[in-house]
């Protein structure tokens, strides 16, 4: 799980510049109360494949069962989320975890929910880690509105009789100037439930993949510095040799319209501001 591992850079850039940012209010997105209890949140998955709704019930623990039709699962969304308070019911965390159900009985739908069980139980274990630290960072600070936070939210950016592309979009934040954002993201086949690799998709073997996806980027590269954007560090070489040591067949791709989008996270290859690098390959 090195991509949770981008939290220690988001608490770097907090801790840093902590002092500066206790006036301003918390810059994370709303979430459920849930009173220092875990709740579950099912909303529905719209017929668009890349946009989703949340319905959120007013008490904790409830649920509204609503499906997505599809030609070979149906989905819904659930949401676990928690916060977390001090003795004196002050806010010191919220956290929140948006992931996708198959409904049925079917292998597919059972193998797809296995993964996303354990997904989420390996999420809940990196985002408690640094509770006591939210804690005593809270204490410092007047701001009933500054807590750290850590959430996610997900879309399927893909879904027909063959594949279901599946985007967690988080976001993890610890009192800085921003907080870090990153992905998970797996391609499934619909019949099984299984992930599919890049190199399954693209018809290449694995080293293929990694060159093919470094040239897009150091093209990408060139024609941004052509026109004068500042997308990337200015360094090519510098870029280069990052690109060199990543691995694209690790999960950094994501299906859409037709295309496998993989991409490169902040930091990565350029500025915080740039954010997801991507490229794309068409199928």
């Amino acid at each position: 799980f090195a991509s949770m591992r981008r939290k220690e850079i988001a608490k770097k850039l907090g801790i840093t510049i902590l002092a500066s940012m206790l006036a301003f209010p918390c810059m994370t997105p709303a979430i459920c109360s849930a009173d220092t209890k875990e709740s579950v949140v099912v909303s529905a998955v719209k017929d668009e494949v890349s946009d989703t709704s949340s319905d959120q019930e007013a008490e904790d623990g409830k649920e509204q069962n609503s499906s997505q039709e599809s030609k070979e699962l149906n989905f819904t969304l659930k949401t676990y989320e928690k916060e977390y308070k001090t003795e004196e019911g002050r806010i010191y965390k919220k956290i929140s975890f948006e992931y996708p159900v198959a409904d049925g009985s079917s292998k597919a739908a059972k193998t797809l929910n296995q993964f996303y069980q354990k997904l989420l139980k390996k999420w809940k274990k990196s985002a408690v880690e640094n509770l006591d630290e939210a804690k005593e960072m809270i204490q410092q600070t007047d701001s009933v509105d500054s807590y750290y936070a850590d959430e996610v939210t997900c879309k399927i950016t893909s879904h027909d009789e063959n594949y279901i592309s599946v985007m967690q979009s988080g976001y993890d934040y610890s009192m800085g100037a921003h907080g870090m954002p990153y992905r998970y993201t797996y391609v499934f086949d619909a019949k099984t439930g299984k992930k599919v690799s890049a190199a399954t998709l693209l018809g290449m073997s694995k080293p293929q993949v990694n060159e093919k996806v470094r040239s897009l980027y150091l093209k990408k590269f060139d024609q941004a510095k052509k026109e004068d954007n500042l997308m990337f560090y200015p360094d090519r070489n510098d870029v280069k040799t990052t690109l060199n040591k990543m691995d694209f067949n690790d999960n950094k791709y994501y299906l859409k319209n037709g295309k496998l989008r993989f991409y490169a996270d902040p930091y990565a290859v350029g500025p915080y501001a740039a954010g997801f690098i991507e490229v794309a390959v068409k199928l």
